[in-house]
């Protein structure tokens, strides 16, 4: 294509206006909250029905019980089996799921938004007297001690667990998977499970969210004649201490490197972390923008060097994962195994560059007109619309912070993304590779790493 044509393509446009569905609010008697977001056009209702406690509320011992729980509330209630209640909602055009997240459970579910008003019996069958049969908790526990052999044998999620074992003090949840692990799965009982779920019904405000072309009144009305009206809502127990950070390292000169042996490994895999931020601390938008210039756009700084530049990896990431305690800030990627050592040495270079390189304007627009453009485009359907609603309740966050979204990130400068990059200097940085110790552990040391071998526990049993 010739310069002059070139020149004639057309650029981005300003964005244009956008407004969050408004959502209206009611409460039941016995103190369910209802947050009902009318979406013109959109006959395909969403709903989700939440109680508090999910992942961050357990402890060592309980460790994926919660996940467990959410997986069976689906195999039926006090009048359907599985199969009965897949054939119910199928009979009403629905579908219905569930899971456990770090702060909640969630019980969702898709219908056309005539027929609401069955479907929320379904949803409530499920979520008062949820069946929970002997058989489907043992089959779904070997399930999930099948997927935690099949995530140890995977140098990506080994990976992973390891980096974010060392950010977090022992015993703190978000140091360890939200499935659980062997010990903990292999522990759980159906007892254990019953207990669970009456604790839901006890500790926090329950929440139902639904989004579609609906009339808010009533969608008020169908609830308060369904059994969700039930529901009550109970003093919150208090926060779990799910992220206390590990004791920081012994002062070094060297970055230390812990370094899991996978002996015949071809590529290495590559973390770097330090304790990142909360949901609900100042500088989110800031801290957005400061994501993606560094490790979430594909021309972000790390993987412009790492795979454009020096072509060391197909693709390399790094950024927040914002919970209502403080989540991990992990860098990611992996590299052929001979050359771990000045990957990892430019990756850590490159997470730092804001500090001695600060970001341009250039990066600044185009992280800005990423985050602000592409944010009416999550929400052309109900589905993601109750799940960020969800997301933001479930930290406690007002539904006033979609409505600044986009003007708070335009307001991002380069200070302020420098701020989020001088926190995050500021906390211990933790590094872990899973690749062969015979290739990279030498070089590793050569490029001024501290390197600790930890033995491949396959090869040692």
């Amino acid at each position: 294509m010739s310069d002059a044509r070139a020149a004639m393509r057309p650029g981005p446009g300003a964005p244009r206006s956008y407004a969050f569905p408004r959502a209206a609010e009611h409460r039941t008697a016995n103190g369910l909250r209802i947050l009902a977001l009318s979406m013109p056009g959109r006959p395909l209702a969403a709903l989700q029905l939440l109680f508090h406690g999910g992942a961050a509320a357990e402890s060592p011992a309980e460790s994926g019980l919660t996940a467990l729980l959410a997986k069976l509330l689906t195999e039926g209630g006090d009048r359907h089996d599985a199969d009965g209640l897949v054939e119910a909602a199928e009979l009403l055009g629905a579908s219905i799921g569930a899971e456990a997240g770090w702060e909640r459970v969630a019980i969702g579910a898709e219908v056309p938004v005539a027929r609401i008003a069955p479907l929320l019996d379904l949803v409530a069958e499920i979520a008062l007297s949820p069946r929970l049969p002997e058989r489907e908790v043992e089959r779904l526990k070997a399930l999930r001690l099948a997927a935690i052999e099949q995530a140890h044998a995977s140098p990506r999620a080994r990976a992973t667990e390891a980096l974010l074992a060392s950010i977090y003090a022992d015993g703190a949840a978000y140091g360890r998977p939200p499935g659980g692990t062997r010990e903990s799965v292999a522990a759980i009982d159906r007892d254990a499970l019953l207990l669970r779920h009456a604790r839901l019904l006890v500790e926090g405000e329950p929440l139902l969210v639904v989004a579609g072309e609906l009339r808010p009144d009533e969608l008020f009305a169908a609830v308060e004649a369904s059994p969700l009206a039930t529901l009550r809502a109970h003093p919150a127990p208090p926060p779990a201490g799910a992220d206390r950070p590990a004791p920081p390292p012994a002062p070094g000169i060297a970055p230390r490197v812990a370094l899991h042996d996978r002996p015949g490994s071809v590529q290495s895999e590559l973390r770097i972390g330090r304790l990142g931020r909360s949901r609900l601390a100042p500088g989110f938008h800031a801290a957005l923008v400061h994501g993606e210039i560094v490790g979430g756009l594909f021309g972000s700084r790390l993987n412009r060097v790492l795979r454009e530049e020096r072509g060391y990896t197909y693709g390399a990431g790094a950024g927040f994962d914002f919970r209502r305690g403080r989540g991990p800030f992990t860098m990611r990627t992996a590299v052929e195994s001979s050359v771990t050592a000045p990957a990892l040495a430019e990756a850590r270079r490159q997470l730092s560059s804001p500090l001695t390189d600060p970001v341009t304007a250039e990066e600044l627009d185009a992280a800005r007109d990423y985050l602000r453009g592409t944010f009416p485009l999550r929400f052309g359907a109900a589905p993601p619309v109750v799940a960020t609603v969800a997301g933001l309740t479930a930290v406690g966050l007002p539904l006033s912070d979609l409505d600044e979204y986009r003007e708070a990130v335009a307001a991002v400068d380069a200070a302020a993304v420098r701020r989020v990059a001088e926190e995050l200097e500021s906390e211990s940085e933790r590094i872990v590779v899973v690749g062969d110790a015979s290739i990279a552990a030498g070089p590793l040391r050569d490029e001024g790493f501290d390197v600790e071998v930890i033995p491949d526990a396959a090869a040692t049993a």
